[in-house]
């Protein structure tokens, strides 16, 4: 038992954001990066205003993505909670509504937007060829309204549904499509900056087609439900706890909207053109931040729901602490990389004049400053959402998006010119965290001593006697069961039933070793006890091949399932994210 570490530790959790971790940022990308490269390549083929132009579209993208955060993390937090309680049903019903619902919204914002087109560009921008610029980019926008609402949300469906390879491949092959149409279109085709939305719409709608091919597919477990459209009270105490999961974050991203629509305005009436084209070389660096805040942040969320589900609190706290370290060491080598040669990227947006590269170094360098603050801040807020703290993640939207920086963007623009702007987008990011310091510290105060540390988790579970976490091997299965039968006696649990309890957790990990047998790598399990006078409570969890105990084909040989089986009192199975999670009952 030489590789048994006889306590808990972080490994499954772990390996799980390490699979979930490049999927999701690349799956932020499908938001992102598709507007970097249309700004890219129209800045290059069609001129800076057309760079401009593109980014002045950042408030109503933001927008959208914020619907997708709405309604499609909302949902999938919901969905990978109830997965956890081993509640399928529920997970199902939840999928269904919120298709219904983005239908809808599609129909109601196509309906809207394509009449009032003009005037809601003429809103955005003054510049009589700015405006023409954005109304060609815009129209084509609005009518891949129900292709982006559909795949963004989905996309935290399929990850939810432990595909997040799959999820990738999607945003991958669906930007490719867009990079390629985006020469095809705007160079050989000269269709202006019309064709570079119509390339990113076609993309994702090659992007549709791809993810709709998993909710068909037996690996799929999730499936529509529509049996809750005859239960309609149901339907909107769905909807209503989705919005509420997914405001903070949701709202997060639309006062992102606010805030650019805001400093678009400022930063036009003290910079004027050029302070617009020095302001989307920062805007497009952001994004790429944004990229890394999205993906770490995300990652997190289903582990979250899954262990939340499961009333595993460390769990929660070791994906917490995955994210912060990722961020961290993201967020600065970005900051770095900027600071030490802007030059190079700035010109790689097709800016060649030396005055405008002269007036962009300087706002490159001061809003890569903000990228750490930026990144914790809206870790903290994806958080406390998955943690159900809404207040907090709705405090901490709220604070970030527009109390501190608009005023200040305006004091220090009066005083300081456009270097005060930048310098204000760095005031907001350390203002949201000393504030959010003061909440969390108020929290805990006020919670009476059930809060012992900024996680804000009330650990009721006092009957948990152990926690264990070891490689899947026979030897180990072997070694652990020995040492829970003298620690069990040791720590007041009848002979008998510290015996039975090691035999099902031996039989357990021995079953977890014959399932990987001939594999490159063994599993790694989780276990928990909880206890009490009339109960045990075994809690098993492994990240190996899937299976179903309460399906073994060996059910007539002595196999290790058929001997928990024979011991306990019930046996309950699960899967989620991509764990066996199995509930033993003594």
């Amino acid at each position: 038992m030489s590789s048994t570490v006889l306590g808990r530790n972080a490994v499954t959790v772990n390996k799980k954001y390490t699979e979930y971790f490049l999927p999701t940022v690349l799956t932020a990308m499908a938001t992102n990066i598709a507007m970097i490269v249309d700004s890219i390549i129209a800045g290059n083929l069609l001129g800076q205003n057309s760079l401009a132009a593109i980014n002045l579209m950042s408030p109503i993208s933001q927008f959208y993505f914020s619907i997708t955060i709405l309604f499609g993390l909302g949902a999938s937090s919901i969905i990978s909670f109830a997965k956890g309680r081993r509640d399928e049903k529920q997970a199902n019903r939840v999928f269904t509504s919120t298709f219904i619902v983005l239908i809808a919204l599609s129909v109601i914002f196509i309906a809207i937007q394509l009449p009032l087109a003009d005037s809601i560009s003429s809103l955005l921008t003054k510049d009589a060829e700015l405006k023409s610029l954005l109304y060609q980019y815009y129209v084509p926008f609005i009518i891949g309204t129900p292709i982006y609402l559909l795949l963004m949300c989905s996309i935290h469906f399929v990850r939810a549904d432990a595909r997040p390879a799959f999820a990738s491949n999607i945003v991958i092959v669906a930007n490719a499509v867009n990079l390629g149409l985006d020469f095809l279109f705007m160079g050989a085709f000269k269709m202006g900056i019309a064709g570079s939305s119509i390339a990113t719409v076609t993309g994702y709608a090659v992007g549709f087609v791809m993810m709709s091919t998993h909710f068909i597919m037996k690996k799929s477990t999730l499936h529509f439900d529509f049996s809750i459209l005859r239960n309609p009270v149901q339907f909107f105490k769905f909807l209503g706890k989705m919005v509420t999961i997914g405001l903070s974050g949701a709202l997060g991203t639309m006062l992102i909207t606010v805030k650019m629509l805001f400093l678009n305005t400022i930063i036009q009436s003290i910079g004027g053109s050029a302070g617009m084209v020095s302001y989307s070389v920062c805007s497009s660096s952001q994004i790429f931040m944004s990229m890394f805040i999205t993906g770490a942040s995300q990652t997190m969320i289903p582990i979250i729901g899954v262990c939340l589900g499961e009333k595993d609190y460390d769990g929660v706290r070791y994906a917490f602490r995955r994210a912060a370290r990722v961020l961290a060491v993201s967020s600065v080598v970005i900051m770095l990389f900027i600071c030490i040669e802007p030059e190079p990227i700035i010109k790689f947006f097709g800016i060649t004049s030396p005055t405008d590269i002269a007036n962009t170094v300087p706002a490159m360098r001061i809003n890569a400053l903000s990228f750490p603050g930026l990144s914790f801040s809206f870790l903290l807020l994806y958080y406390y959402m998955a943690t159900q703290k809404r207040a907090i993640s709705t405090a901490i939207s709220i604070i970030n998006g527009i109390v501190i920086l608009i005023p200040s963007a305006l004091i220090l623009g009066k005083f300081f010119g456009i270097t005060g702007v930048w310098y204000s987008l760095v005031v907001a990011q350390v203002g949201t965290l000393v504030v959010v310091y003061f909440i969390d510290l108020a929290e805990k105060r006020k919670s009476g001593g059930k809060y012992k540390n900024f996680y804000l988790l009330e650990e009721t579970e006092d009957n948990e006697l152990l926690a264990l976490s070891f490689k899947g091997t026979k030897e180990n299965a072997a070694g652990v069961s020995l040492y829970l039968s003298s620690f069990l006696s040791k720590n007041g649990i009848e002979e008998s039933r510290a015996n039975r309890i090691a035999v099902a957790v031996e039989e357990m990990a021995a079953s977890c070793a014959e399932r990987m047998e001939g594999k490159k790598k063994f599993a790694d399990i989780d276990i928990r006890i909880f206890a009490d006078k009339n109960e045990t409570i075994i809690s098993v969890r492994d990240n190996g091949d899937e299976f179903d105990p309460l399906n073994d084909d060996k059910e007539f040989e002595m196999s290790p399932l058929t001997v928990v089986k024979a011991i306990s009192d019930k046996v309950e199975y699960s899967r989620a994210l991509g764990f066996n999670r199995t509930i033993i009952k003594l």
